[in-house]
């Protein structure tokens, strides 16, 4: 929890001369991620304490600026600074402060680093845009509101970093509306294309996702996360996802190669499982796959609580689930065999009344808690064996806690400027 300030500008400065702004603030110390050659933080001179983080410069857009925000016009970099909340507990909760000292500070550093670049701070805290009037909200009919289709793929970690390679080769190949325009490890988003060859894509996410997911975006993507590739006992799945504008994808005629590539990604980057949900949701699955809980030491919940519009399995999922399926319902694919309820993209309430309640025996799917919604008590029962932790000492489970320790290990060196 942060007090931040954005600093909008037009000039991308050097480590060296952002060392100089701080230290125009004799109370202030910059320190210096010397394999990044860039100031991660700034503390306190004379007691070496954290005063505030700083990212940046980040490359930014138009498109970027908050809206109706006309100081910001014309700007091409940001700096975002944040000061961290001071959280305490007390009878009454928790409760989270912020130094006002600590506050005039930055925002003075702020101003100094404003007036370098040649730009303006913006106090997201503080700041509220022009109130534009709007005729009075009407409540949609379910039919009309705006439809969403979720698309997830899973797989097992191993060491490989080539998925967002993948991902593009496959877009471009098969599913032209999933090419991103922009795309980054954070907001604002600093790749983009056509600007940047493919090779920016793939380098990033090699470059940057070793615990963060790199997220991307265009006109039917809304949202679209590639997950991190650290290999570790903890969290074995790794995961890719597309939230897709149903709308516009039908508008384009582009729903009839969304199966191709559904299949075409999972095969590609070595999937044990994959699914299609339709919602009204722009944020989150509504009736998909329960959160397994960590310390639950399992790193695969099961299969879906309710029936999705499309699912593909690996071959030895396929082999476990085929009794339970209606073979007209399922085609076999070079890798494994996919599921389709309905040759349209259907939602939950129409394939619970073609599937039955339940779509598979409970035995597949993860146990739910009742006590925390959307999270699991217990893994499902039925699942490749492949999908479980590996038993400890055993020679995966060593070569993964060696592969992630080694990873964790590898964290930047600062050094205060004097």
């Amino acid at each position: 929890m942060s007090y931040d300030l954005e600093v909008y500008g037009k000039v991308a400065l050097s480590a060296r001369d952002l060392v100089k702004v701080v230290s125009a603030d004799r109370a202030l110390k910059a320190q210096v991620d010397k394999r990044a050659d860039a100031v991660g933080a700034v503390v306190w001179k004379k007691s070496g304490a954290h005063f505030l983080t700083i990212d940046g410069p980040m490359q930014v857009e138009p498109e970027d600026l908050p809206e109706g925000w006309a100081e910001g016009e014309g700007a091409t970099v940001l700096y975002s600074l944040s000061i961290t909340y001071d959280v305490s507990e007390g009878p009454e909760g928790f409760s989270a402060t912020v130094d006002e000292r600590a506050v005039d500070a930055a925002m003075a550093f702020a101003e100094r680093l404003a007036a370098r670049i040649d730009g303006d701070v913006m106090d997201p805290q503080t700041w509220e845009p022009v109130e534009v009037a709007v005729e009075a909200e009407v409540v949609e009919p379910e039919s009309a509101k705006a439809r969403y289709l979720h698309l997830e793929w899973h797989r097992l970690r191993d060491d490989t970093k080539d998925l967002a390679e993948i991902y593009l080769r496959t877009a471009r190949e098969l599913f032209p509306p999933g090419v991103p325009s922009r795309f980054g490890m954070y907001e604002p988003l600093q790749g983009k294309f056509p600007r940047d060859d493919d090779s920016t894509f793939d380098l990033m996410y090699r470059d940057d996702a070793a615990l963060t997911s790199m997220i991307f975006s265009c006109g039917s993507i809304a949202d679209g996360r590639i997950g991190d590739w650290t290999n570790d006992l903890w969290m074995r799945v790794q995961t890719l996802s597309l939230t897709i504008h149903l709308d516009r994808l039908e508008k384009i005629d582009a729903v009839e190669i969304v199966e191709r590539f559904f299949v075409a990604l999972a095969e590609r980057t070595g999937c044990f499982f994959a699914f299609a949900e339709v919602n009204h949701s722009s944020y989150s699955f509504v009736n998909a796959l329960p959160w397994m809980r960590l310390e639950l030491r399992e790193p695969w919940s099961g299969l879906p609580v309710d029936p999705q519009w499309l699912t593909w399995f690996d071959p030895g999922y396929a082999e476990l689930v085929a009794p339970h399926l209606d073979a007209s319902r399922i085609v076999q694919t070079p890798r494994g065999a996919l599921h389709r309820w309905t040759d349209h993209p259907a939602a939950r309430d129409e394939l619970i009344e073609i599937s039955g309640d339940p779509w598979i025996p409970e035995d597949f799917r993860g146990v739910l808690d009742p006590d925390e919604r959307g999270h699991c008590s217990e893994a499902a029962a039925i699942m490749p064996e492949s999908l479980r932790y590996p038993a400890p000492d055993t020679p995966i489970a060593k070569r993964i806690a060696a592969h992630y320790a080694k990873v964790a290990a590898d964290k930047p060196v600062y050094v205060v400027e004097q």
